[in-house]
């Protein structure tokens, strides 16, 4: 009875949370370096070569863009089942599927419209638990939002009205209370455009935006709402391709900056998955001859968890695998953002074990 009764204590023991078998380590463990690399790569959903990414190089992501939701209730699925891991899916829906739907969707309110309305604290919960619905009837898992830009620059050429507004306390609340809407249907929330991209008259899709402000100006304004949605749980955080001088004294664009990737996880405490903003701009590939090879390679050395919608999607697995097989980059820190990516799409149910 004895023997019995210590055997019972051993396997409660052995299959309390504490004690379970790390199945995500163990997964990794059993990837080829490509293949961990590989699910870095969140590709776009139109690429000619999508189906190959997928099948034959194990990319772990895509990202819809503008499409139908004709093509999409046909790709997504056809691409999943087809997907070695199943594929972390998102979209860039600040406003609702509309904003990449041509079809069948509403066009929700911008978020400087959700500032200005009487009951903002509700309506941006709302406009983000209707975006997760439309989102999930897509069968898509995250939303590239919200934006977490306090737009003080009146001539901002890119973010304005998809800022919810000029006030830092607002912006973090009313980002903070969209993404709450978004995590309501089991969406994940992803804060923009890291570390701030309201106070900029460049676009950064065209060139590289440069913010002067100092560290006190930066604590006050621009990283406040990031503080807060890091704070509420936000699942992951996007870099922009911003020079910020007071936090990379080289002029680094945020996105391939080691300093901001490692203020954003040691200072700010965020221990989510950093994805990049698209490595298709030329706020970043202007810095490479045009190449979003170098650029999405910088960007994984600095930090990034993610490498969003690249062009020359193989060439960057390629590049990457290259490196920590000659040793140039440590193994087990990509082990580390492996295990960031594939936790949260555990976290998403899109993996389930």
């Amino acid at each position: 009875m004895k023997k019995l009764l210590s055997t019972l204590a051993f396997l409660f023991i052995l299959l309390t949370p504490a004690c379970r078998p790390d199945l995500i380590a163990e997964l990794i463990s059993q990837m080829s370096v490509r293949d961990k690399v590989a699910q870095l790569i969140v590709a776009h959903h139109y690429d000619p070569d999508i189906d190959s990414l997928v099948v034959n190089d194990h990319i772990g992501g895509v990202i819809v863009m503008v499409s139908t939701r004709a093509e999409i209730d046909t790709l997504l699925p056809r691409l999943q089942a087809e997907s070695k891991i199943p594929l972390f899916t998102c979209i860039d829906a600040e406003w609702g599927a509309s904003m990449r739907m041509k079809e069948d969707f509403p066009r929700h309110p911008r978020a400087m419209s959700i500032g200005r309305s009487k009951n903002a604290d509700s309506l941006a919960f709302e406009i983000g638990r209707l975006t997760a619905l439309e989102l999930k009837s897509l069968g898509i898992a995250a939303n590239l939002a919200p934006v977490a830009d306090v737009n003080t620059n009146p001539n901002n050429p890119v973010i304005g009205t998809r800022s919810f507004g000029d006030n830092p306390t607002m912006v973090a609340e009313l980002a903070s209370r969209y993404a709450a809407g978004l995590h309501s249907e089991g969406i994940a929330a992803c804060a923009k455009h890291f570390p701030g991209h309201g106070d900029t008259s460049v676009d950064s899709h065209k060139a590289l935006p440069v913010v002067p402000h100092d560290r006190a100006r930066l604590d006050s304004v621009e990283l406040l709402p990031f503080r807060r949605l890091i704070a509420d749980g936000v699942e992951m955080v996007m870099t922009a391709h911003l020079s910020v001088p007071a936090l990379d004294s080289t002029g680094t664009p945020a996105s391939i900056s080691k300093p901001v990737n490692d203020f954003l996880r040691d200072s700010l405490g965020f221990a989510g998955v950093i994805v990049t903003d698209g490595m298709n701009m030329k706020g970043v590939t202007s810095l490479f001859d045009g190449s979003d090879v170098p650029a999405s390679v910088a960007a994984f050395e600095a930090g990034a968890d993610l490498i969003l919608a690249p062009v020359s999607c193989r060439a960057i697995i390629d590049a990457i695998t290259a490196k920590i097989e000659a040793g140039e980059y440590p193994v087990e820190e990509l082990d580390k953002k492996v295990y960031r990516v594939l936790k949260l799409k555990q976290k998403l149910g899109i993996i389930q074990i």
